[in-house]
């Protein structure tokens, strides 16, 4: 078992100045933090226009910048659109390429296309092309990094032959992933060869469907690259502190923080109003925010009113590695018997968790957990 970290770079209102800077760098000390504990991974976002949920719109730069500050974890993009009006695959194979360079060979391509309509419409991409974008994109961009002579005339990119520079440090070329958590695409991640990610923050019997297919894909893969990156990983919260009862408490504290954003932002999952009838403004979008935060108030006032309904328990059976080491344990045994190869642990609960909150459980569990596991 490999255990990443997600960083996520929320910036919650009010913005006032210099916050959202101050922001940047507090997530570059959590992440450099990670790599000091033992984590193997880093996991960076592409976000676009998310308002609070995420401030991080190019996760090569802020892994170029955590690259100058480790020597050992393992940097991925998390996931970087594809689709080329918003990121051209030549672009993306040199910059990959910097990053592995200064980083001296520690970088992954994470590719998807992109969270939902917010995002994708504001580049003029719908979601109804974006996987097809995103299918020719992932073919072209292992080339570029093999070829001295690279050409392309495809449906949404053509490029005369050119020397696609620098090349990448690492050979024959840096891991591949895609995003995914349906059987479609996991099933097409194994074939051609993808290590899978799964965004889903799902419990692990959730992810039997999504796991099955990707190994029925990858029995028969076809890589688009070199070699075949044989790994699924799945995302989940975690809050691990020596006194369990006292992280259940912040955890359910915190739990309604992003529930808006994940119910409003994410059109592919949960279908809203742009997905259904095109691209709304970004002020009715804080209205479809302020909605959904009235109407999820009622549950997160249970979960303060009545602790018992979040037991350490139901946590643990619901995949939520929050509690004691020994809870995170349990958790994380649970994650590698459904088939995970990583789990990736989100290190942040909600906007109010004190900082040396998330530095303590950073460092518990470098310390009682991931050696359970080597």
């Amino acid at each position: 078992m490999k255990f990443g970290a997600f960083e996520q770079l929320a910036v919650p209102r009010p913005w006032d100045p210099g916050k959202e800077a101050s922001y940047y760098w507090r997530d570059l000390e959590i992440m450099i933090a990670c790599d000091v504990a033992g984590y193997d991974y880093v996991w960076a976002p592409e976000h676009h226009f998310l308002e609070e949920y995420s401030h991080c719109p190019n996760s090569d730069t802020f892994l170029t910048a955590l690259a100058m500050k480790t020597e050992r974890i393992r940097l991925v993009t998390g996931i970087m659109n594809l689709c080329p009006p918003i990121n051209h695959p030549i672009k993306v194979a040199e910059r990959i390429a910097m990053i592995d360079i200064f980083s001296k060979g520690r970088v992954d391509l994470g590719t998807g296309r992109g969270s939902g309509s917010l995002e994708n419409n504001g580049f003029g991409v719908s979601n109804e092309v974006s996987r097809e974008m995103w299918s020719e994109a992932i073919e072209a961009i292992p080339r570029m990094w093999q070829d001295d002579d690279f050409s392309w005339d495809g449906k949404f990119f053509r490029i005369p032959e050119r020397n696609v520079l620098p090349k990448p440090v690492q050979k024959p070329h840096p891991p591949l992933w895609v995003t995914g958590s349906n059987w479609s695409t996991a099933k097409l991640a194994g074939e051609k060869g993808l290590g899978l990610a799964i965004f889903s923050f799902a419990p692990p019997e959730a992810l039997a469907v999504p796991i099955n297919a990707y190994r029925e894909g990858i029995a028969v893969a076809q890589p688009v690259g070199a070699f075949i990156n044989d790994q699924v990983m799945s995302v989940q919260v975690c809050l691990c502190l020596e006194d369990g009862e006292l992280a259940r408490k912040i955890y359910r504290q915190n739990i309604g923080d992003y529930m808006p954003y994940f119910k409003t932002y994410f059109d592919t999952v949960v279908p809203n109003d742009e997905a259904k009838s095109g691209p709304l403004t970004q002020s009715r979008y804080r209205e479809l925010i302020a909605e959904a935060k009235r109407t999820g108030a009622d549950a997160v006032a249970t979960y303060d009113a009545v602790p018992d309904v979040l037991t350490r328990d139901y946590m643990i059976e619901n995949g939520l590695a929050v509690g004691d080491p020994e809870d995170i344990i349990a958790v994380v045994k649970r994650y590698e018997a459904a088939g995970i190869d990583q789990i990736v642990l989100s290190p942040i609960c909600g906007n109010t968790q004190p900082l040396d909150v998330t530095f303590q459980s950073i460092e518990n569990v470098g310390k009682y957990v991931i050696p359970r596991f080597r």
